[in-house]
């Protein structure tokens, strides 16, 4: 079934995910791109060829037979663009996952609802892609690997095997994760690393092997009660019985 797609995001990631869906029609597929939505550009404006209709919130004024694509993640601002989408309300069921025809997707592998495979991402057996997820351009999802909702594998990243991304966190450019290890929610891998170790939510970690350089302070994450404490300390009142 032909579908109407508009994209919902900017110039930078909405080219790219323009450009993947000019790809995968080329190469077949069903999906037809017809505009975008971009809360600071003007109606008529264009990015990669293709019109903007208006501001996000414009979404309520178009039909159920238009669905919707999610390119507004950008590392370091996870959790705002998280609760942007959120005060939108957009349904679920509207929106499509775009896939770039140089990808490969193992049969075993779950996809979730809006999420982004660029060219020549590898997701082996097994492997489970949470909704709104970003893999970027030479991303390796190993077996039974787990992405949560709106993480984010930066290009030539690696997740190794039975690997977890906790919801919105990022695994940055040339980036591993060893097997059976965790990026909490929001916390982010700087580029190059090599995470050999659980990261708490929240915490920035960069070298090889990866070392701590910061905790992000609970206000700035979405869906995380502001406290006053550092989100570092989630998981160790998680353990005790007293976390969110």
């Amino acid at each position: 079934m032909e579908r109407r797609v508009i994209i919902l995001g900017g110039a930078g990631d909405g080219s790219v995910m323009a450009e993947a869906m000019m790809q995968a029609r080329a190469a077949g597929a069903r999906d037809t791109l017809v505009g975008f939505l971009n809360d600071t550009m003007s109606p008529g404006e264009e990015i990669h060829g293709v019109p903007v209709l208006g501001n996000l919130e414009k979404w309520r004024e178009l039909g159920g037979d238009v669905h919707f694509a999610w390119a507004r993640q950008r590392v370091g601002l996870m959790a705002e663009r998280v609760e942007r989408l959120q005060q939108l309300a957009i349904p679920e069921n509207r929106f499509v996952s775009v896939r770039h025809p140089q990808s490969f997707v193992a049969s075993t592998a779950s996809i979730g609802a809006g999420t982004f495979i660029a060219s020549f991402v590898t997701i082996q057996p097994m492997a489970v892609v949470g909704p709104f997820a970003g893999l970027r351009a030479g991303a390796n999802i190993g077996h039974h690997a787990q992405i949560g909702p709106h993480g984010y594998v930066g290009p030539n990243a690696t997740m190794c095997g039975h690997s977890r991304l906790e919801l919105g966190a990022c695994l940055s450019p040339n980036a591993v994760l060893l097997e059976h290890k965790t990026l909490g929610r929001y916390s982010l891998a700087g580029i190059g690393s090599a995470v050999t170790k659980d990261v708490p939510a929240g915490t920035v970690v960069m070298g090889n092997p990866a070392r701590q350089l910061r905790v992000m302070r609970r206000p700035a994450v979405a869906g995380v009660p502001d406290t006053g404490k550092p989100m570092a300390a989630t998981r160790k009142e998680t353990a005790r019985g007293g976390g969110a």
